[in-house]
């Protein structure tokens, strides 16, 4: 008799500058769907994903945060982290000053949540010609922190899956020990 398949409902939330491609990243992971239009998140954007993992005989609904990056909303964040499984940190590979800002938002996450799993991600490799941050530099700051590095595309969809199905991974090997 096969084992019965285990369930899990894991809070993601997702944080980063204003304008790095949050809410992109979470409809294009979501819905498939890429919106042209900057629109800033007042608070936050809330979606839902589920995946079906056979390989290990577990499906996995995400509930997907996208907070607001700016910092007059810096007082409205901590909330939403409480209760959190893990955290996805963006950066614009485009911008330098989103990138040596992860290190803002990992203390501000770990005020809340500390020692929960999270990732960091550069966003908008399809915009390459105009990077100013190296994947070096990324993979760098992520491994002096121990965790994983992705840089992914909200335009095209690119390591979006990857990326999160990692953290997953990484929730729920700590969820399972």
């Amino acid at each position: 008799m096969s084992e019965p398949t285990k369930n899990y409902i894991l809070k993601i939330c997702c944080c980063g500058d204003g304008s790095v491609g949050k809410t992109s990243m979470v409809l294009q992971f979501c819905e498939r769907k890429f919106q042209e239009n900057y629109i800033m998140t007042i608070g936050s954007n809330f979606a839902v994903k589920e995946m079906d993992l056979p390989e290990i005989n577990t499906f996995v609904k995400l509930q997907i945060w996208d907070l607001a990056g700016q910092q007059h909303f810096s007082f409205v964040r901590p909330p939403f982290y409480r209760g959190a499984s893990g955290t996805v940190m963006v950066f614009d590979i485009t911008r330098r000053e989103s990138f040596q800002h992860i290190l803002d938002w990992k203390q501000e996450v770990d005020q809340v949540i500390p020692d929960k799993p999270f990732i960091i991600v550069g966003n908008k490799i399809d915009l390459a010609d105009e990077r100013v941050v190296s994947k070096h530099e990324g993979e760098e700051l992520a491994k002096s922190l121990g965790v994983l590095y992705y840089e992914t595309s909200a335009k095209t969809g690119e390591n979006l899956n990857v990326a999160f199905r990692k953290l997953v991974d990484e929730i729920l090997s700590k969820t399972n020990t």
